[in-house]
């Protein structure tokens, strides 16, 4: 059976060190079908902290300890792993938002500072198809049993809400999104729909048996109200699987130079977040799951390199993808943030973010951040 994590268990940190960790398929295409019966491996006795020496949040976390590969050649810089060119964009008939360069979305237009065009698109694919081969293939960590209703809160490209509805054909798959950005030809099981999560939800109280959503903390600037309604619109006895990402980066070996462009970046996002009412709280999700009523509450905390450089094969690959990742990623999260809030010019925030990619290239800089997977269950009686 796949591994998920326990009911009401303890966080827990996956690294190298664990010596559970599974063997990761060649390519994330080849990652294994969605019901994959392969697990994530199985957690260490000891929960440990999720790991962070840099940015304004560090004070939350220790270090989790990802060992280095011995025979990794630590001089020059790692290839770009894909073509950079802008991908021509068509607005067709949606009154989309250009700026710096990037396509965001029309709809309640400025409250997210993520683009919406098709490199973006790509990087929100790649993740996903990153996830598959951390978990071996597994979309559903929760132990949920043939859910019929199911909900993708903040679906962006559709990508895990059309793969879960080829897995559950009987279920019916809702994802929705600020942006209509998702693909036409889908399962008939599965539809989207343009709304924004922080909106007071229409769905009825007790609608579904599993709701997800994935990295929304750049997005949600009430958490508890957001919590709440998932809360009301699950199902007793239904569950929420929810994935986020810290933006804290940790260097075990303190590779990560005190005055690098990659430490100035995460600053600058830290004060803009703050600035915008979005703080980081990903470590704080399961505890906001329990106030809100959620029983058998856990997670599983797993540190992603970002760069081919871990000695564990299967974190070496994920590391690869996290670096092709953050060719578009600096720039996806950056420009918005440093321009709208911060007030750099757009040559200023292009330069920072092109200067800390650069850094993170170099073979010499470890360095990773932690990605939580949270799960709960409401209450059969409430």
């Amino acid at each position: 059976m796949a591994s998920s994590p326990s009911a009401a268990g303890p966080a827990t940190v996956i690294s190298p060190n664990n010596p559970g960790s599974p063997s990761s398929p060649k390519n994330p295409e080849s990652a294994g079908n969605p019901g994959s019966p392969e697990g994530a491996g199985n957690p260490p006795e000891n929960p440990v902290a999720p790991g962070a020496n840099t940015g304004e949040a560090s004070a939350a976390y220790e270090n989790i300890g990802i060992a280095v590969d011995d025979g990794l050649d630590s001089d020059g810089l790692y290839e770009h792993s894909h073509g950079t060119d802008t991908t021509s964009l068509s607005s067709g008939v949606f009154d989309y938002q250009y700026e710096n360069g990037r396509r965001y979305h029309a709809y309640r237009e400025g409250r997210y500072v993520m683009p919406n065009d098709e490199k973006e698109q790509d990087r929100l694919d790649m993740t996903h198809h990153m996830y598959l081969i951390l978990l071996a293939g597994v979309l559903v960590v929760a132990p949920v049993e043939n859910p019929q209703q199911i909900l993708d809160v903040g679906t962006g490209t559709g990508i895990w809400a059309i793969d879960v509805a080829d897995q559950f054909p009987s279920a019916v798959v809702i994802g929705t999104d600020l942006s209509p950005i998702q693909p036409s030809w889908v399962p008939p099981n599965c539809k989207f729909q343009v709304d924004d999560a922080e909106n007071d939800w229409s769905f009825p109280r007790d609608s579904f048996d599993l709701i997800h959503s994935r990295h929304l903390m750049t997005s949600i600037r009430d958490w508890p109200k957001y919590i709440g309604q998932i809360y009301n619109a699950v199902k007793p006895g239904g569950w929420v699987q929810m994935v986020e990402h810290d933006f804290v980066l940790a260097s075990d070996d303190n590779s990560l130079a005190p005055d690098s462009a990659l430490r100035h970046w995460f600053d600058l996002y830290h004060t803009a977040m703050d600035n915008m009412g979005l703080p980081s709280l990903s470590h704080k999700v399961s505890e906001m799951l329990e106030e809100a009523g959620f029983t058998e509450v856990s997670q599983k905390v797993y540190g992603l390199p970002w760069g081919p450089w871990a000695k564990d094969k299967k974190l070496k690959e994920i590391g690869a993808w996290m670096l092709a990742n953050s060719e578009t990623s600096f720039e996806a999260y950056g420009l918005a943030f440093l321009t709208r809030v911060l007030d750099k010019s757009p040559e200023e925030a292009k330069d920072l973010c092109d200067r800390a990619h650069k850094e993170l290239r170099s073979k010499r800089v470890h360095v990773y951040n932690s990605h939580y997977f949270v799960i709960g269950r409401k209450p059969l009686e409430t």
